[in-house]
C-alpha cells in the first residue's frame, strides 16, 4: 500500500464570515487532494457557524472563545492530523497548486522546516494590485539575520512538517501581534526555510485587517522582546 502524504490546512477566523467561502473553496480546488480542512472559529459574532455548515462534510469546524491569532492556531495544530501543516488566513486564498508545488519541494528536501513563497496583494473582490515578491538567500545564516530585523514571510504560504511544530513548539499566546515572526526565528534556529520564487497565495487587503488595527507601540515591544529572546537561545553565528 502506497503511503500518500497527508496535509493539514489550518483556518483560523474571527468574524470573517463574508470571506470565509472563498477561503475554505481555494483549498478545496487544490491540484493536491490529500488533506484535511480545520476551520478554528476564535469566538465569532457575525454568521460564519450558518455560513459554513454547507461544508460540514469537507472541514472540521471547531468553535471556542476568542484567543486571537496564535491561540487559534495552535488549537489547529493539536487537532491536526497530517504530516504537514499550512496556515491559510480565513481572509486569504490559496491558488489552484500551491499545496502540490510545495509538498513536492518538501518530499525532496527532508531537512527543511519552513517552507514559504511570494504572494499577490488582492483587494476585496480578489483583484490583484500588487505582486509581493520575497526573499530568497545563499545561506541560511543571512535568512535568519535578514528576519531579525524584517518578517519578510507571510503566514498564508508557509508550509511547515508537523514534525518541527512538535520539536519547537506552538505560537508563543503571550504575543498577540508578531507571534508568527517568533515561530520563524525558532524554527529558523533549527531547521532551514525553502523559498518557491512564485506567488502561491492572494492576500486580500481590507477594512477588517488586523494590521490595520495594530497598536504600534506594542508591535515594537513585542518584536524587541522576540529578538532578545531568540538571541539568548542562539548563536547566530552558529547558523
Amino acid at each position: 500500500m502506497i503511503y500518500i502524504t497527508k496535509i493539514s490546512v489550518i483556518i483560523p477566523t474571527y468574524n470573517y464570515g463574508e470571506f470565509i467561502c472563498d477561503c475554505i473553496e481555494s483549498v478545496i480546488n487544490q491540484t493536491y487532494r490529500n488533506y484535511e480542512i480545520i476551520v478554528i472559529d476564535d469566538g465569532s459574532k457575525d454568521n460564519t457557524a450558518e455560513i459554513i455548515k454547507k461544508y460540514k462534510n469537507e472541514i472540521l469546524y471547531f468553535y471556542k472563545e476568542n484567543g486571537g491569532p496564535s491561540s487559534a492556531r495552535n488549537y489547529g495544530i493539536k487537532k491536526a492530523t497530517g504530516d504537514y501543516i499550512c496556515f491559510l488566513d480565513a481572509d486569504d486564498v490559496f491558488l489552484p497548486k500551491k499545496l502540490e508545488l510545495q509538498i513536492a519541494y518538501m518530499k525532496e528536501n527532508k531537512n527543511i522546516g519552513l517552507m514559504y513563497s511570494d504572494y499577490y496583494c488582492v483587494s476585496k473582490e480578489l483583484k490583484i494590485t500588487q505582486y509581493y515578491e520575497s526573499m530568497g538567500f545563499k545561506s541560511h545564516g543571512e535568512a535568519i539575520r535578514y528576519l531579525l530585523n524584517y518578517n519578510y514571510i507571510n503566514t498564508s504560504t508557509t508550509m511547515i512538517p508537523k514534525a518541527c511544530i512538535d520539536h519547537i513548539g506552538l505560537f508563543n499566546e503571550k504575543y498577540r501581534y508578531l507571534e508568527d515572526f517568533d515561530l520563524w526565528l525558532r524554527i529558523g534556529s533549527k531547521y532551514r526555510f525553502k523559498y518557491i520564487n512564485k506567488p502561491l497565495v492572494k492576500t486580500r487587503s481590507h477594512y477588517k485587517n488586523l494590521r490595520n488595527k495594530i497598536n504600534n507601540f506594542e508591535m515594537i515591544k513585542n518584536a524587541k522582546k522576540i529578538k532578545e529572546e531568540i538571541n539568548n537561545k542562539i548563536n547566530l553565528d552558529l547558523i
